[in-house]
């Protein structure tokens, strides 16, 4: 089946979703998590996004983005899966990794009440997996703590810093299960080799705007709607979880780095979210109209006419050469 176009567009809010085909990438460890962390910070070196809540958990990670620019978007979640690959390849001592499967999801969000959803689904998700309890539990690398204490300020900004992680810096591990001591010893190593920092920055509620919310006070009702359906999704997974154990916080921060795993399959990706049916008709029915329009754009370009005029937002697919070049 053929991907989806890309159409992205400028000050909207986005879910993405990264998925590793085999593996898990993103554990809970403390050596994982200072990996994310720098990755993301020197991709965010230019302020390709503006990246409001996350969560990476085991095998993927969700992300609610809002967008300024469609090329520096998809940028921004190819620069950080090369950067976490070509992390891992040096620690697990490996010449060739290949995580991530296929496509990034990028889901433009339509409604106030589908966000809410969608950010309480992220934090959720713990739960929901039989990981731990609650999010407060979860050992992993996510925004949570950051959304906590932005909570009722509409332009809050959460800040961490950050090293520039050079591969050359980052040493084989001798075990894809290093006991913390030796993980809290090699995280003090590349904070002093790396001296150059950058700055993660959360801006947990920048999405609001979007929607018309733009005060404290509507920003603090809006997460508060968030926490019920956070504990409401947890109470659920507890209910249907019965006796089930759950994995719980000492198994999460002592998995083998890219523990294998197989992820169940998913099905095609999603490029729309919204909690209204008509919302999501009409987008649907104008964006089918959209790739119409490129597909009658490329086959007009791959003849040579390059006066065809793209419609508004289109990726414009590589052209193969205008001759064919004989021998003398």
């Amino acid at each position: 089946m053929s991907r989806n176009r890309r159409r992205i567009k400028s000050k909207r809010p986005y879910e993405l979703c990264i998925r590793a085909k085999a593996g898990l990438p993103f554990v809970a460890r403390s050596l994982i998590r200072f990996i994310i962390g720098a990755a993301v910070a020197r991709t965010q070196r230019d302020n390709k996004v503006d990246l409001c809540h996350d969560i990476w958990n085991g095998s993927h990670c969700h992300l609610l983005i809002m967008t300024f620019d469609a090329e520096k978007c998809v940028k921004f979640y190819g620069e950080i899966q090369k950067k976490i690959t070509d992390m891992l390849k040096r620690l697990l001592g490996l010449e060739h990794l290949e995580i991530w499967e296929g496509e990034v999801t990028v889901a433009e969000i339509l409604d106030l009440p589908c966000a809410i959803d969608r950010i309480s689904y992220f934090y959720a998700n713990p739960a929901q997996d039989n990981l731990v309890a609650t999010i407060e539990e979860f050992p992993g690398f996510s925004g949570w703590w950051d959304f906590k204490r932005a909570f009722a300020k509409i332009d809050s900004m959460q800040v961490e810093l950050f090293p520039w992680i050079r591969l050359p810096s980052l040493p084989a591990l001798s075990s894809a299960s290093p006991n913390s001591h030796d993980e809290i010893k090699l995280i003090r190593f590349l904070r002093a080799e790396n001296k150059e920092r950058f700055k993660f920055i959360r801006r947990p509620n920048a999405w609001m705007r979007r929607f018309g919310i733009d005060t404290d006070e509507e920003a603090c009702e809006v997460n508060k709607s968030i926490l019920d359906r956070i504990k409401e999704r947890e109470a659920t997974a507890k209910e249907l979880r019965g006796t089930k154990p759950l994995l719980g916080v000492h198994v999460l921060k002592t998995q083998p780095i890219m523990k294998e795993h197989r992820p169940k399959k998913t099905g095609r990706k999603i490029f729309v979210l919204s909690s209204i049916k008509r919302l999501r008709i009409e987008y649907i029915a104008e964006f089918k109209e959209f790739c119409n329009l490129c597909k009658e754009c490329y086959l007009r370009w791959r003849t040579g006419d390059f006066s065809i005029e793209w419609p508004l937002g289109a990726f414009k697919p590589p052209i193969p050469p205008n001759v064919n070049i004989l021998p003398a």
